[in-house]
């Protein structure tokens, strides 16, 4: 028999699952920060990426080149729009 009343195992049960959920949401929390701190800067950087496929030209592969770097670019835009960059020097 345990020595904890009865009524409280629920409460207890659920105190622990709370501590749980708490760090995996912080966990989560810290990586959808990263994520968009990683795609804010690479809709920055991806255009000049691709500057050289248009003076260059496009031809054959170099054509669907460019065009995935462009949905590369507008995936950062999207992804890394709430991000502000003074908030990740906290």
């Amino acid at each position: 028999m345990s020595s904890v009343p009865h009524s409280l195992e629920p409460t207890l049960a659920r105190d622990a699952l709370r501590r749980g959920l708490g760090v995996v949401g912080a966990a989560t929390r810290a990586g959808l920060r990263s994520t968009a701190a990683a795609s804010f800067w690479a809709a920055i950087v991806l255009p000049f990426t691709y500057l050289p496929l248009i003076f260059g030209g496009l031809t054959g592969g170099e054509a669907l080149l460019f065009a995935g770097l462009v949905a590369l670019n507008v995936l950062a835009f999207v992804l890394g729009h709430g991000h502000e960059p003074a908030s990740s020097a906290e």
